[in-house]
This record gives structure tokens, sequence and C-alpha cells, in this order.
């Protein structure tokens, strides 16, 4: 009977897999308590030292009181008190204004156009999802005619066209009106109560 060289391969792999094994002894047994550790014999080299960060010497003078100035060669009271002295109270950072209310905004406005006049325009409490509507009357500018809501955003209003999109952006100024500028054109727009 023939065999074929390629039918004993396998048998040939398999038992030379088999005695390979048993060639290498223990190097597959992880469990054996026999070998040292591999760095076992060699020093661990010590760490360098460090050096100390320079250090300058700290001195003390005594603070002047709270409220009043401090007299040359005297010594500072200690104060026990938390609370300033007198009637004075301690300010913190100013706060920014809070933005007015939709029913502040609501209302008839006088808005003018550095171009082209002045006209009305009605901001109503009437929601349009998330606009309000808005009515101008008698504009010849082309981004104030065409606006039919409004919007607040903090302190800025935006006034929009059809569509959602921003024909003028409005801020405050301090005296109740608002001033910004249309979108596109760039014009100096004012609104006043």
């Amino acid at each position: 009977m023939r065999f074929s060289a390629l039918a004993i391969l396998p048998c040939a792999l398999l038992l030379a897999s088999c005695a390979s094994s048993t060639r290498l002894g223990d190097a597959f047994d992880f469990g054996s308590s026999q070998r040292p550790p591999p760095n076992a014999g060699r020093p661990v080299p010590a760490p360098e030292p460090l050096m100390a960060a320079p250090t300058e010497d700290v001195t003390s003078q005594p603070l002047p009181p709270a409220g009043g100035q401090a007299t040359p060669g005297a010594p500072a009271a200690p104060s026990t008190s938390l609370a300033p002295p007198g009637n004075q109270v301690a300010s913190v950072a100013p706060t920014a204004p809070r933005p007015p209310t939709t029913g502040g905004i609501a209302g008839s406005w006088k808005i003018s156009d550095a171009a082209r006049g002045s006209c009305n325009i009605s901001l109503t409490r009437q929601a349009l999802l998330d606009v309000y509507r808005a009515s101008p009357s008698g504009c010849q500018a082309g981004s104030l005619a065409k606006v039919n809501a409004w919007q607040q955003r903090g302190q800025e209003i935006d006034l929009l066209e059809p569509g959602g999109r921003t024909a003028v952006r409005l801020f405050p100024t301090g005296d109740g009106a608002y001033e910004g500028a249309a979108t596109l054109s760039g014009a100096k727009i004012r609104m006043t109560k």
C-alpha cells in the first residue's frame, strides 16, 4: 500500500509538536515557582536625589485698620467684626440689567430708518409658534415693510421677515429706546415708544 506524502505530513506535524513541548521542559509551565524572577540578581538602581527649590525669607507687616488710616509705627488692632465699619455696604460686581419682558416690549413703536424716514410698528403678544406677530404701518424701507414677526433673545430684539429671516437686530440704549441695523442694507434703525 502506498501513502502519499501529503497524507503523512499532518501526522508528522502533530508528532513533532508533541515532541517539542517535552523538549522545552517547563517553559510553558506558568505555575512553576522553581524559576527565579526575570530581574533576580540584578541590582535596582537608586533614584537620583532631588534638589530643594530655592526659598526667600518671609517678612510680615501689620495691616492698616479696616476703616481708617494707619498711624505710622503703631501696630494694627485686630478686628473682631466681619461687617464693614459704619453703614457702608460692600459692593459686589455690578449686575447686568435684566432683559425686558415680552409684555414690556409689546405695544406701538415709532421706528426710523436713517435713510428712509420713520413709520410705526405694532409688536403684539400674539404667538406665532416661537415668535410673536408684528405689523408695520407706512414703512418705506424694504427691511421694515416686510416685517411680520418679532422675537426676543436676552436683551436683543429681532424683527423677522416671512420665513423667519432676521430683517433688523435691535439692542437697548438705556433710555427705553432700541437701536440697531438692518441685516441686509446695514442701515441704522432706531425704535422708540
